[in-house]
């Protein structure tokens, strides 16, 4: 493989961001971005990945097409010479006429170590289920979810904080890396079938299963509260007050308190049992019924903790 691969990039996350950005200044040939579309414009969408991979785009003057039509994407590509297509967290299966145009087949970068979390989510459920390592898939890309022949893994560590954000970073500077270098070498020649064994699949994450369960273990709720930073974010309702969890630490301290009990806060955070140990609450966002939003952390935790909550408050009722 060469520099001058005429390559067309697919992708709509940080994820793949960073491996865009990595091939833009490896000088790689990126003759089209594809993309989703745009969102509408909204406080919260305001730094939609999409509109940053456009800025990429327009400011490496690289022709780029926003469109979840595969009909678009497939028009698009036929009247163009491809020699590569790489896909990064698109998040939509690509059909058997789109796969079929590149001179050398398409490759998929996947945040996971497959066959374990195929799927839309392979970061955030490798956190959510407790893993203690993950990594990266560079594989030949199939008609089916997942499941093409694998070129390259590399193993990553899970590490004690982890969030989403963290470790979708470095996972992504993980597989930029291997990308580049095996673009150097006749990469297509050398893959292996996937394993049948140990096959699990990522569902992407709702807004629903965000909601926090106090009668679960502290461990599981850490799980739980980093896999979902920064959406749909873990929370919890009190006194017509949304509270998103930004961040939390776990404690095996025991105390003899329905789970979801506020036992005491500090300048350290809210500290509330679960169902075994408890659990510190260091940063959270409080969203209240007006939609006036405040950000809680270290330096100004107790002050709005004095305000809000109060000692052996049952936060289920």
């Amino acid at each position: 493989m060469q520099e001058n691969l005429r390559i067309v990039f697919i992708g709509s996350s940080i994820f793949s961001l960073y491996h865009l950005i990595k091939l833009i200044k490896k000088k790689y040939r990126i003759i089209l971005i594809i993309t989703k579309p745009k969102p509408k414009f909204s406080k919260r969408n305001k730094k939609n990945l999409s509109n940053l991979i456009i800025k990429i785009s327009v400011k490496y003057n690289i022709p780029i097409l926003c469109s979840k039509s595969l009909d678009d994407i497939q028009v698009t590509l036929s009247k163009l010479t491809v020699d590569l297509i790489i896909v990064a967290s698109y998040g939509k299966k690509l059909s058997d006429s789109i796969l079929n145009i590149p001179k050398f087949g398409c490759l998929n970068i996947h945040g996971s170590l497959l066959p374990r979390w195929r799927g839309a989510a392979p970061i955030q459920r490798a956190i959510y289920y407790g893993d203690c390592i993950t990594g990266v898939t560079i594989m030949k890309l199939s008609n089916n979810l997942d499941t093409g022949n694998i070129i390259y893994q590399k193993i990553c560590v899970i590490k004690k904080h982890d969030n989403n954000v963290t470790l979708c970073k470095r996972l992504a500077k993980i597989g930029s890396t291997i990308l580049v270098k095996l673009l150097q070498t006749n990469l297509f020649n050398n893959s292996v079938s996937q394993n049948n064994i140990g096959i699990t699949y990522a569902k992407k994450l709702t807004k629903q299963e965000a909601r926090i369960d106090w009668s679960l273990s502290n461990t599981r709720l850490i799980n739980m509260i980093n896999a979902f930073n920064p959406w749909p974010m873990a929370f919890f309702c009190y006194q017509n007050n949304l509270i998103k969890i930004i961040s939390a630490i776990a404690s095996d301290y025991y105390i003899n308190q329905n789970p979801g009990t506020i036992i005491h806060y500090n300048k350290w955070g809210i500290y509330i049992t679960t169902g075994r140990g408890i659990i510190i609450l260091t940063s959270i966002k409080i969203i209240s019924k007006n939609n006036n939003v405040i950000t809680v952390s270290s330096n100004n935790i107790l002050p709005i903790a004095d305000k809000l909550f109060k000692i052996n408050t049952n936060l289920d009722k």
